[in-house]
């Protein structure tokens, strides 16, 4: 699954009618030193001093005009008390941009130095100070920063993009009871009048979205060192040392592997990690990484999450090498980065856990692009975009780390590692754009990829097969007919020039293989004569997973059985399962829920469960309410209970059971809760209040609460509905960082189905939250309004505009348009939904009485 630093975009187009190409600044005249000095008092004032100067010096080889020589653009947002110091310089400030005049101008190789005072009070972003409900159990006082893509403006005037970096000396002032981590090597602590002055350096450059500090009070761990480098992970006061441990573990044998994999050595002095609530995900700063706390685990919560975090764990060491060292020239290279630091997680597993994880792994990613290209599609690298963010969505991380593995596969292992290795250390602190990735391959391979950039990189989509098999009995042959179904010019989406092999086994097992090469035409077909007296078995298509597409298969009944149940791949299983469970017979499904319960890859059974649910027929549902009996492996069961959210008696008893179970996994326990609200049995309403108020069944980071909050959402009741509207709409009873996020949805969803009067006493509670200190209960206050249709509210919302950072606003505008662009949900439309659900529950009445007639 893609990395959780991630941001989903939420929106059916990738720019708006007035994005427009977007480009990296001038840097004839750039910072290239930061020496920062910050004072702290008490953090609950959310104040900082600052004190920086900038060395500029000129960067061209040659002298431009004496205009851009004269003059340089600093951003700095919402700063007090400003004054700018330098010889011979002047400056204007407009509360977003500083900008300096040079009475001479810069001349070549010369250095100046501009020292810049000012105050940042309760910065909107970039800087995070600990709210007084961050957490749950503990109130530990801490600041943290967090920058992508635009935000480090927010409290230190640099120029906030990727392509200035500058090397940092760190000077941070704080009472003497906070510990003070920043980017680079330690130097130098004193302590004086109850302040402690801790001191930092960073030698090597560092764009400002890099820069990182964090001052509080903290738990560490030390966790040894790496050739010589200190490996450290620290949380808020009040986190077992024990679940911080358990969490980043691994991070000394990754940092092994990783330069191993890379060839080139672990370029910082130190690799800190941090985890507090304030953290978006997970961010790779350079020598300072830092993670949103809820990836610290117990040993309960580390059943289910260890994977994922050690997947973000390797994803963050990743842009080590790709975004710190080699740092993106501006935004639309991004996936230079983040395709890059996904494509390492896939790359960990395969040389550490198993080829079925890494295949599995791959697939996922497949998906989580493909799903995303249903609402849009864009070329992997583009300048026109609204925002920076927006760049970082489900094509670059999954999709592009998709087209790395391609050019892994095209060019094999070892010529592609070693242009890998050349392209590190060629660009090793500097900037690159794609056609640095790009020569460097062809340098190492001797191909011409340009063809290949063209249509992965610079060009939408990916190739949709539909696959025909047929086999002659007379001939004795199989015949193949592929064909790319996606070819739309007018859209630029273009005919993919790929190879996609073929291997197919006879009843005999005799391996046949073959190659279907498209190049200018849609459709391929080729032929496989077998030997004499053997039969079709089995076929794989791209056995090896070398190419991304999205696969159609019209191929017979046993051959998709032998797939399902024989196969050697995880992903050829999967196929199968889907092709079989689609076609919805009895006697295949009864195959099916044979095969499956020997399947011995959980990703294999969660996706069959998840097709059982799609189908929705009594049989499927049995299959799949077996299916939740006999699960054991917790990385399967949040999964299939959450395919379980149908609302169907059988379901509910298997739900029902599955809750009975002791020491069930966070995630499993509150999928399962969401499963039985989807019952909406007036029966279940009272377990559900009561685990919802239960402070002893929280779960870690409030994973069964948000369960049981969004399973009366589900419920429908009005009685859920007003415990929802009291719990969201009072100050207190719901941690703002956890379980409120949730409970707004949970009333979002149950407001859509109550009459209107009871609907505007939601979105009066939702509205409540739309200028809440913490951003994630913001935005999911306005994205739930939004969906309710709410626009009553919209002048409201976007009165909130100016606690958003500049690189949000094209977000709050998609809300605001949505509820621009809505009416409220009328009775009539609900309504057609009742109807729609009661239809479906005759026709599924009908298929048991049909069943039990057929067994008669």
């Amino acid at each position: 699954m893609p990395s959780l630093c991630c941001k989903s975009k939420g929106h059916d187009n990738f720019a708006s009618s007035t994005a427009t190409n977007q480009y990296a600044p001038n840097t004839v005249i750039e910072p290239v030193h930061l020496d920062i000095s910050l004072k702290f008092g008490n953090l609950k004032e959310e104040t900082m001093h600052g004190k920086v100067t900038l060395t500029f010096c000129h960067s061209g080889r040659a002298l431009i005009g004496k205009d851009e020589r004269s003059t340089v653009v600093l951003n700095a947002e919402q700063f007090e008390d400003l004054q700018v110091l330098g010889e011979g310089v002047t400056h204007t400030y407009d509360g977003h941009h500083i900008q300096l005049f040079w009475s001479t101008p810069f001349e070549q190789s010369s250095r100046r130095e501009v020292t810049i005072t000012y105050k940042v009070e309760e910065p909107i972003a970039g800087l995070y100070f600990q709210k007084a409900d961050s957490m749950i159990g503990a109130s530990p006082l801490w600041a943290i920063t967090d920058h992508e893509t635009e935000k480090a403006r927010y409290w230190l005037p640099t120029v906030d993009f990727p392509a200035v970096r500058t090397t940092l000396t760190w000077a941070i002032t704080a009472p003497e009871e906070y510990t003070s981590l920043a980017n680079g090597s330690f130097v130098s602590q004193e302590t004086k009048d109850g302040l402690t002055t801790t001191c930092w350096e960073l030698k090597h450059l560092c764009p400002s979205y890099l820069i990182c500090f964090a001052v509080g009070e903290f738990v560490s761990v030390d966790d040894g060192e790496v050739d010589g480098r200190p490996i450290k992970y620290f949380a808020a006061k009040g986190y077992e040392p024990a679940d911080l441990k358990r969490a980043f573990d691994k991070t000394p044998a990754m940092m092994q592997w990783l330069q191993n994999k890379i060839g080139v050595s672990f370029p910082w002095p130190k690799y800190y990690q941090i985890a507090l609530p304030a953290v978006g995900g997970a961010m790779e700063n350079i020598s300072l990484v830092t993670w949103c706390d809820t990836f610290i685990q117990d040993e309960t919560n580390s059943l289910e999450r260890k994977y994922l975090t050690d997947l973000v764990n390797i994803h963050e060491m990743g842009h080590t090498y790709f975004g710190d060292l080699l740092v993106i020239r501006h935004f639309e290279h991004a996936w230079l980065k983040e395709s890059w630091a996904s494509y390492i997680e896939s790359c960990w597993l395969e040389d550490n856990v198993s080829v079925d994880h890494f295949r599995h792994e791959m697939l996922e990613n497949a998906h989580s692009y493909f799903s995303e290209c249903q609402r849009y599609m864009r070329p992997i690298v583009t300048r026109k975009y609204d925002s920076s963010w927006d760049l970082f969505d489900m094509h670059t991380y999954p999709g592009g780390a998709w087209r790395i593995h391609m050019l892994r596969k095209r060019l094999g292992d070892e010529a592609f590692w070693c242009g890998v290795n050349q392209y590190v250390k060629e660009f090793s602190g500097k900037t690159v754009q794609t056609t640095d990735f790009q020569t460097c391959l062809e340098r190492a391979s001797g191909l011409n990829l340009t063809r290949f950039f063209d249509e992965w990189v610079y060009s939408k989509g990916y190739p949709k097969i539909k696959a025909q098999y047929e086999y002659s009995k007379t001939d004795n042959r199989v015949k193949f007919v592929l064909t790319q179904t996606q070819v739309d010019e007018a859209n630029n989406i273009p005919l993919f020039a790929t190879d996609i092999e073929i291997e197919f086994t006879d009843d005999q097992n005799h391996v046949y293989t073959t190659r279907v090469t498209f190049d200018r035409d849609a459709s391929v077909t080729t032929f496989i004569n077998l030997n004499d007296k053997a039969s079709p078995q089995s076929l794989r298509i791209d056995p090896d997973g070398k190419v991304l597409f999205s696969l159609e298969l019209a191929a017979d009944q046993d051959i998709l059985i032998n797939m399902a149940k024989n196969a050697s791949d995880v992903v050829s299983r999967i196929t199968a399962y889907t092709e079989l469970i689609k076609k919805g017979s009895r006697p295949l499904l009864k195959t099916i829920r044979e095969a499956i319960q020997i399947e011995p890859f959980y990703g294999v059974r969660v996706a069959a469960a998840n097709e059982l649910a799609k189908l929705n027929s009594t049989l499927s549902l049995q299959i799949l309410a077996e299916m939740l009996d006999n699960e054991k492996d917790p990385m399967a069961m949040a999964s299939i209970a959450d395919a379980c959210k149908i609302r169907d008696d059988l379901m509910r008893s298997a739900i029902l059971r599955f809750l009975e179970r002791p020491s069930l996994p966070y995630r499993a326990h509150g999928a399962a809760l969401m499963a039985l609200g989807y019952q909406r049995n007036p029966e279940d309403l009272e377990y559900l209040l009561r685990v919802a108020q239960d402070d002893g069944a929280i779960g870690q980071h409030g994973i069964v609460r948000s369960g049981a909050l969004k399973a009366l959402g589900y419920h429908r009741s009005q009685e859920a509905f007003n415990y929802l509207n009291n719990r969201v709409g009072s100050e207190i009873g719901l941690e703002p960082m956890r379980a409120r996020p949730q409970g707004i949805r949970a009333l979002q969803h149950s407001a859509e189905w109550q009459e209107d009067r009871l609907k505007k006493l939601a979105v009066e509670s939702i509205a409540q939250s739309i200028r809440s200190p913490h951003p994630i209960v913001r935005m999911h206050a306005v994205g739930a309004l939004a969906s309710l249709k709410a626009t009553s509210v919209c002048n409201a919302i976007a009165s909130t505009r100016h606690m958003y950072p500049h690189d949000d606003h094209s977000w709050l505008n998609r809300q605001l348009k949505r509820l621009q662009d809505s009416s409220p949900v009328s009775e009539g439309l609900r309504a057609d939904k009742d109807k729609i659900e009661k239809l479906e529950d005759r026709v599924k009445k009908l298929e048991e009485q049909l069943a039990d007639w057929m067994k008669k």
